[in-house]
């Protein structure tokens, strides 16, 4: 049913579920999986040769090959992107550019008091715009 998930991620305990709920679902469909961390937008005004950029960037991926690529194993394709930007907004774009079947995100709020009329600005922004289904993974 699902070949291309998008995982949108952050560096935090919260999103650990999150991306673990991408990995059963990628290796249950054989899916591909893109996980994708939003930098801080304020660096988007940095050129991308800027050194403080560069070593933001570095930092991130070298936390992605420690943190989270252990986490995997041989029989998921994955691949990693992180650029400075709206998280919402560049979620959508690259789930549109990737031809993405689903968008797994974290929430904020536990199962039971999941209200979507509690959903944060990137969550909703998310949900409102995304050109595929999207799945809310409960912290």
């Amino acid at each position: 049913m699902f070949k291309r998930i998008l995982v949108a991620f952050k560096f935090t305990p919260a999103s650990r579920s999150v991306l673990e709920k991408g990995i059963e679902i990628a290796r249950d469909h054989g899916a591909e999986l893109h996980i994708f961390h939003a930098l801080d937008y304020r660096l988007k005004a940095l050129e991308s040769s800027d050194p403080k950029l560069q070593e933001i960037n570095e930092e991130t991926k070298d936390r992605f090959e420690t943190e989270v690529k252990p986490l995997l194993d041989e029989s998921n394709r994955v691949t990693f992107g992180c650029l400075p930007a709206d998280p919402a907004l560049e979620t959508c774009k690259i789930a549109k550019q990737h031809k993405s079947d689903l968008i797994i995100l974290g929430s904020h709020q536990e199962a039971e008091k999941m209200n979507l009329g509690r959903v944060d600005y990137v969550g909703m922004t998310i949900l409102e715009t995304a050109s595929c289904p999207v799945m809310l993974v409960p912290s």
